[in-house]
């Protein structure tokens, strides 16, 4: 029999499942316009989208309805979608890199002509941000909530090991002195061939290491990755002594392992809670998940210590929000979604919901944040979060010649993995996260014009910087475009001592 008559009847049953599928749409029965919003999957989006419409009824706005959309949350769909005319209205970025390149890409909508009048200029937000939100007077997002990188203390764990509670702020040297303290305690006396089962940390992070000792991933203009430097080595192999020589933090085995326990938000947070890691590093909205644990196992006595620093201390700042598609056909409204994140209804939802810190600074002053009565076990936490923003945390840095993505893949999944695995010393780790980095950067100027002009503009300024650096002359703040610099140069005339308690040479 001729297939033909096979693929005909699937063929016109395809067609009628669509048109079904297209008129069965929300969209399609709603009498007010329709927006989907591109986020993750975070329980708390369900109440911002509420708070986002009584927001509108209360200011006699014109209502629409704004849908969540989990399923494109990614950014390879983004552009895939964006590119075909057919992304979400509001699409969230979770870093400046990534807005950086999806604004390159023409995909999204620059909303600084509104931002001022309406409320969520760079004026409303955190002072630390605003070199990353507005370029040449160009804005793309406004963030939905901010948050630095810290860790998290169960205080009942260490006090279940006779440990002291760590300090707020502390050197390597102690951390490690403290861990080691910590470890020999709790897994005492092991049985032969047994497995150590709890850590002081979940986790370190090489990039506040290497930042707190002075070194940025790129240079002071952007145009070249600069990590083949004594002070990344120093940093690998300090890693690599606290997880598979120390045993302060499980190795990429043991969180695979670890991986097999499922819960939601993952395994780090119900290892926290049953006391296998001391310490947990992450940000304030894993408030959201703990005080679900609350209610089962009681709430946990907590207290927040800043990560451990060589020179000058330093944290990773996430921050994040919604950039609206160029493509939508309803930018203006959804720039009102904008206007209600920089609100007081939303700033103080954050506040007291504990999604990370709210993105306006003033409402982390507000009892609410400060002090929740329903939490007298965060007491002083969430201020210290606060403080950290404020005083050591930055975002992390990134250049316009290459993806934010690319230089991710390049130092974690293949340096410092390779270095981790035993594949690369931590010396050939260091330059070959800086070739490839720096080859991809010159594979991406030659192909763009554009870019060509930009790197030639700003080579030519880093040869000044670095000339004015030899003669021991000061740089004028103009000439830097890494903000880390702009950032780090302030603080090591306040702390010009190294105090790492490990020897650790720096340099500025």
């Amino acid at each position: 029999m001729d297939l033909k008559y096979y693929f005909l009847p699937c063929l016109l049953l395809l067609a009628a499942a669509s048109v079904a599928t297209q008129l069965s749409l929300p969209s399609r029965h709603s009498r007010h316009p329709v927006l989907h919003w591109a986020t993750d999957d975070n329980p708390e989006r369900v109440a911002q989208v509420a708070g986002f419409e009584r927001w509108l009824r209360r200011h006699h706005y014109r209502y629409f309805t704004l849908r969540l959309d989990f399923v494109n949350d990614d950014l390879s769909k983004d552009i895939i979608q964006g590119v075909s005319g057919d992304a979400d209205d509001l699409m969230d970025m979770y870093s400046f890199g990534q807005m950086d390149f999806m604004q390159a890409c023409g995909l999204l909508y620059n909303v600084a002509p509104d931002a001022q009048k309406m409320g969520f200029d760079s004026n409303h937000t955190w002072p630390v941000l605003r070199s990353y939100l507005v370029h040449k007077g160009r804005q793309y997002l406004y963030p939905r909530s901010v948050g630095p990188l810290l860790y998290w203390v169960n205080r009942a764990t260490f006090a279940r090991y006779r440990q002291p509670v760590p300090p707020r702020n502390w050197t390597f040297g102690q951390f490690q002195r403290r861990g080691l303290a910590f470890v020999h305690a709790a897994n005492a006396q092991p049985r032969r061939g047994s497995r150590q089962k709890v850590f002081f940390a979940n986790a370190v992070d090489t990039r506040f290491m290497r930042r707190s000792l002075g070194l940025s991933i790129f240079n002071a203009t952007l145009t070249r990755c600069i990590l083949n430097d004594p002070r990344y080595v120093r940093v690998l192999r300090l890693a690599y002594r606290w997880t598979f020589v120390d045993h302060l933090v499980p190795t990429p085995a043991q969180q695979a392992s670890f991986a097999t326990r499922t819960g939601y938000a993952g395994p780090m947070l119900q290892l926290f809670n049953s006391g296998d890691f001391g310490m947990i590093y992450t940000g304030r909205f894993v408030l959201v998940q703990l005080r679900r644990f609350y209610k089962t196992s009681g709430a946990l006595a907590l207290a927040v210590s800043d990560p451990p620093y060589g020179r000058v201390p330093s944290s990773v700042l996430a921050a994040g929000g919604p950039a609206i598609y160029i493509g939508s056909a309803h930018k203006k409204l959804a720039e009102y979604f904008l206007a209600y994140l920089a609100s007081r209804g939303h700033n103080m939802q954050i506040a007291r919901d504990g999604d990370d810190l709210p993105p306006n600074p003033i409402y982390t002053r507000t009892r609410a944040f400060l002090s929740p009565r329903r939490y007298p076990n965060e007491f002083g936490c969430s201020g210290a979060f606060a403080q950290a923003a404020r005083t050591i945390a930055l975002p992390a840095a990134y250049s316009p010649f290459v993806l934010d993505s690319t230089v991710t893949r390049i130092v974690q999944g293949e340096a410092e993995a390779g270095f981790m695995a035993g594949i690369y010393t931590a010396r050939q780790a260091a330059r070959l996260a800086a070739d490839r980095i720096n080859r991809r950067i010159a594979e991406n100027v030659r192909a763009s014009p554009r870019l060509q002009k930009l790197y030639t503009t700003l080579v030519r300024r880093q040869r000044r910087i670095d000339h004015w650096r030899q003669a021991g002359r000061a740089i004028p703040p103009r000439l830097i475009r890494n903000p880390f610099y702009r950032w780090y140069y302030g603080r090591v005339n306040q702390n010009p001592r190294d105090t790492s308690g490990l020897g650790v040479r720096t340099h500025v």
